[in-house]
């Protein structure tokens, strides 16, 4: 029996430290991101950009170098997952049109000022850090993105649902912010469904003290 409420304690304690500091922020396409708590960064003129369908459209094609994106700041850090936590940054992205190379794109800096960041032609995506990293993709339809990390020094990137890239982040210099948008003002018409990103429990240490509990019970049953 003591045995059994120490196991217990033990599984409360993995779920309490896997809660710490977590958070979600979740862009949907149904509103502009200004509205919804995110930084617009745009040039002057800035993008067209209208709401259709629960995406938002940012079309930087006129006159001149046009960037407009969006940013969430952690002035005093907060990216950044604890122990028993992951990162997790999703989006789903069409780019229907890029005139010179590639435009839309999303970044994310560490609490310790590490980043990864990631620029989108029609039919290919790659790492702005990581010159090894490209990959293609089916242009003309949407795809959707996901890029996790346990500690933010290395990341895995699922494209479509499959594991793409497993990369490393770069000792960068901004401060601590996730971002997306229209980046580099080469010109582009991207379509975006959502831009999701925050800090999760990582199910495994629970899921496997769950289990020994369970194992337990069994052998005290036996």
């Amino acid at each position: 029996m003591i045995r059994i409420v120490c196991f217990i304690s033990l599984v409360v304690a993995v779920a309490s430290a896997a809660t710490g500091d977590q958070y979600w922020i979740a862009y949907e396409g149904n509103d502009f991101p200004e509205n919804e708590g995110s930084e617009r960064y745009a040039t002057d003129p800035p993008a067209q950009r209208w709401l259709e369908d629960g995406s938002l459209f940012i079309d930087s094609r006129g006159e001149g170098h046009i960037v407009d994106n969006y940013t969430v700041y952690f002035e005093d850090g907060g990216v950044d997952p604890g122990p028993g936590e992951t990162f997790v940054m999703r989006w789903r992205l069409n780019v229907h049109e890029a005139t010179l190379w590639d435009d839309p794109g999303v970044y994310v800096n560490s609490d310790d000022l590490y980043s990864v960041a990631f620029l989108f032609g029609e039919d290919y995506l790659f790492s702005v850090y990581e010159p090894d990293v490209y990959i293609q993709l089916e242009p003309g339809v949407f795809h959707g993105f996901e890029l996790r990390s346990g500690d933010m020094r290395s990341y895995r990137l699922y494209v479509d649902g499959g594991l793409a890239v497993e990369g490393v982040f770069f000792e960068g210099l901004f401060s601590p912010r996730v971002g997306w948008g229209d980046i580099t003002g080469a010109g582009s018409l991207a379509q975006w469904d959502y831009f999701r990103f925050g800090v999760i429990p990582e199910p495994s240490a629970c899921v496997i003290a769950l289990a020994g509990l369970s194992c337990l019970c069994k052998s005290k049953r036996g």
